[in-house]
């Protein structure tokens, strides 16, 4: 039996979210910046402030755009072929996204990311099972302009791995540019399949940018998925309270799913959320507190009340540290959002409250990723599993060892087999030289940097840099 799905809210408590959400966007509204979407809003019938640039959105806009959106959608690979369905119930991982720093893996330092780094993220990725999409890990620094950072990461995730892309940023050019390279090199029919998600944000709160907005406006008239991501930061943008926090980014959510279904009403949109709790001694905005966990459940809630596929980030830490802290932080928020349901989980990779990245964090992510959607999977109970024949035909004092039973399942995926985690005797350990996870990791990228990727065709890879060249 699968694992009941984790849940923090009750039915009641979800519905009182809801309703308070409704009450905030229909009596405070929502502020909507420049003119376009604002005369947009007030063309469909929306009350609008034009003095203050407020949108009040109605119950019957949100009811009707919710009821318009895709419960599910396909996802294909860079090839056309298909990867996965978002939605299905089973969660998907995703590695990346949008960090600055590296951690070198000769020296240990710390240092400001590169393209080589993203090229080789990307090769690691198309290796590791557990891992389904790539978000750009970093925004590389060593490209010719500042403006052509996500650019440049996301041609090099594309040009090292087949996996399918997950991308964001608050610019509508660059949001094109991106759109535009995700076409030119996919192999499929990129008008009905699906390759990217792009993930838009609000500024919390309560507020959208014009260059946001812009944005929703032209990817929607794309097939590529908009995930709307509010980061609402618990006493500074939003309430301190973890219900008030998960209202406020329910609100700004809706309030962006509701004009992306005026748009374009059936497009694919996911529910998403990066809400961030606050030390209020420090100042410091967490990702990985406990705190942060628990709403990752309750979003996933939320999503599942709507019938909206749901984005949530993990592994997640506030360390800067490849340690116990980490190991401790990244493990209770990916169990938690995969145990919650959450369609993707975006973060594999980064640490430091996402401001760095590593390939040895990449290695060991994916295996907690993969010992939590473990977990989840729960006992398969049946006849062949509970084995009564073999017991009863085995008796007292025999052994399983060598039986047909114990090679058949031997064989298959009843228990997970890891890929660094440190098994067997101490003499065994020492004798392969005492290595703790991250000198075991350091071994994995080592032998990564020497398998092959999986290139561009020649064609389609010059399509990518016409357009980087153009910016």
């Amino acid at each position: 039996m699968r694992l009941s799905t984790m849940t923090v809210l009750s039915d009641e408590e979800v519905r009182r979210i809801h309703e308070a959400t409704l009450d905030i966007l229909e009596d405070c509204g929502v502020k909507i910046g420049g003119t376009r979407m604002l005369r947009f809003l007030e063309e469909n019938g929306l009350p609008v402030d034009r003095d203050t640039g407020v949108v009040r959105f109605t119950r019957s806009c949100i009811e009707d755009a919710l009821s318009s959106v895709p419960h599910q959608f396909e996802v294909y690979d860079r090839e056309g072929d298909f990867a996965f369905v978002l939605g299905d119930g089973n969660t998907k991982i995703a590695a990346g996204h949008n960090a600055v720093f590296w951690v070198d893996s000769a020296t240990g330092d710390t240092r400001p990311s590169t393209v080589a780094d993203v090229e080789l993220f990307s090769r690691i990725c198309e290796k590791l099972d557990c891992i389904d999409m790539i978000g750009i890990p970093v925004m590389p620094q060593d490209v010719p302009a500042p403006w052509k950072t996500l650019p440049y990461g996301v041609r090099a995730v594309i040009e090292n791995s087949r996996k399918p892309i997950f991308f964001s940023t608050d610019n509508a050019t660059i949001n094109r540019a991106i759109i535009d390279m995700l076409e030119g090199a996919f192999a499929g029919d990129f008008t009905t399949q699906i390759y990217g998600i792009c993930q838009l944000s609000p500024t919390s709160p309560l507020f959208w940018e014009e260059s946001v907005l812009d944005a929703i406006t032209d990817t929607v008239s794309t097939a590529v998925p908009l995930a709307i991501l509010p980061e609402p930061n618990a006493g500074v943008s939003c309430p301190f309270t973890l219900a008030g926090l998960l209202t406020m980014n329910n609100a700004e959510c809706l309030s962006g799913i509701a004009m992306i279904q005026l748009l374009r009403p059936g497009a694919t949109v996911m529910y998403a959320n990066s809400w961030t709790t606050t030390d209020m001694r420090s100042g410091a905005a967490l990702v990985g507190s406990t705190e942060t966990s628990i709403c990752r459940i309750a979003g996933a809630q939320l999503a599942r009340f709507y019938g909206v596929p749901s984005h949530t980030t993990a592994p997640n830490s506030d360390n800067h540290a490849h340690d116990e802290q980490s190991s401790w932080e990244r493990t209770y928020s990916t169990f938690c959002a995969v145990a919650a349901g959450n369609d993707l989980i975006v973060n594999c990779g980064m640490f430091a409250s996402g401001l760095t990245c590593s390939h040895e964090q990449l290695i060991m992510d994916d295996e907690i990723a993969d010992m939590a959607k473990r977990i989840v999977r729960g006992i398969r109970v049946d006849d062949e599993t509970i084995a009564p024949d073999v017991i009863k035909q085995i008796g007292p004092r025999g052994t399983y060892l060598t039986d047909e039973h114990t090679l058949r399942w031997l064989r298959s995926d009843e228990y997970l087999v890891p890929r660094l985690s440190v098994r067997g005797p101490r003499a065994t350990w020492e004798m392969a030289g005492g290595k703790d996870t991250y000198a075991l990791a350091k071994d994995k990228v080592r032998e990564f940097e020497q398998s092959p990727g999986c290139p561009l065709a020649p064609d389609r890879a010059a399509k990518l840099a016409e357009i980087i060249d153009a910016l």
